[in-house]
């Protein structure tokens, strides 16, 4: 039987000044990103004045009208969802296979290997060893340069291994005695059983393709193989949307504001897949962190 307890006047006071914080913190965080918008679908002439601040003041929708109808931002999209896309696939492949036999195996060399993967998270090869080996495999200005380079990480690796660490190894040796190969396991039991922490990982490696900013500069020489970040980039920092034929048209009818209007609106069409993607892997997040890192 559960008893209620009246909070006391001080713990009260805890809570309000709790609530005060937590709520002025969130609306710190939350107000860069509200600006942006507001800005990206404000009139040219309020944008200029300042006057914009948590609401879009002269509605206007002339750059999202000019970026949505640009063909080369679409087209750095395109590159980067496949290379998130398939980088991902190949990412959660790559690490499922790296982890299983540390998890389940008992080999000669065990040691080694799980040193060898551990060595990665201390050194790298660094950027002109990497361009070397890219080069030499022919893969210059090809998204495969891109996936390889975010395939595996050993500490991806550490973590799945400890979740396959949690699986009762009961499983495993019952599906061995009713003749299933490693590969059966594997793909039968083990992967199925680790939803969370594979949709954990997923989201990390998403994330980092999309953000992915040196390795595209680095490999890529082509335009129209160029990521979305690169474009960002070209808009954002350099201000150069002449090139990308982000002009003064679509309503923008103040020209000094063009600039800040189509940077923020390129800013919104860039997070919003994120945005989309988040909350429905939202409730594996939690879990498969805080489920993979029982073990070290």
């Amino acid at each position: 039987m559960s008893v209620f307890r009246t909070p006391t006047a001080s713990e009260r006071t805890f809570d309000i000044l709790n609530v005060v914080f937590l709520s002025a913190l969130g609306l710190t965080f939350l107000y860069p990103f509200v600006n942006m918008i507001a800005i990206s679908l404000s009139g040219s002439l309020n944008v200029l004045r300042g006057e914009i601040t948590f609401y879009p003041i002269g509605m206007n929708l002339g750059a999202y009208e000019m970026v949505l109808a640009n063909k080369a931002l679409w087209r750095s999209y395109a590159n980067t969802i496949t290379i998130a896309g398939l980088g991902c696939g190949c990412s959660l492949l790559a690490l499922s296979f790296a982890a299983y036999p540390l998890a389940f195996s008992n080999f000669y060399g065990k040691r080694i290997y799980n040193f060898l993967i551990l060595f990665t998270m201390w050194f790298s090869g660094g950027m002109i060893p990497t361009f070397l080996v890219i080069q030499n495999l022919g893969l210059v200005d090809s998204k495969w340069a891109l996936v390889l380079n975010l395939l595996l990480s050993g500490y991806y690796v550490i973590i799945v291994r400890s979740y396959f660490e949690g699986i009762p190894l009961s499983l495993v040796e019952c599906s061995r005695i009713d003749g299933a190969n490693d590969f059966q396991i594997l793909f039968r039991v083990v992967i199925p059983l680790s939803k969370p922490v594979l949709a954990t990982v997923a989201l990390w490696v998403i994330v980092a393709h999309w953000n992915d900013y040196f390795y595209p500069l680095m490999f890529i020489r082509k335009f129209e193989n160029q990521t979305l970040q690169m474009v960002l980039k070209d808009i954002v920092l350099k201000s150069d949307a002449m090139m990308y034929e982000m002009t003064s048209s679509g309503g923008l009818d103040a020209i000094g504001a063009v600039s800040d209007q189509v940077k923020n609106a390129v800013l919104f069409v860039s997070l919003a897949p994120m945005l989309m993607i988040y909350p429905f892997l939202q409730r594996y997040f939690v879990g498969g962190v805080m489920l993979g890192a029982v073990k070290g």
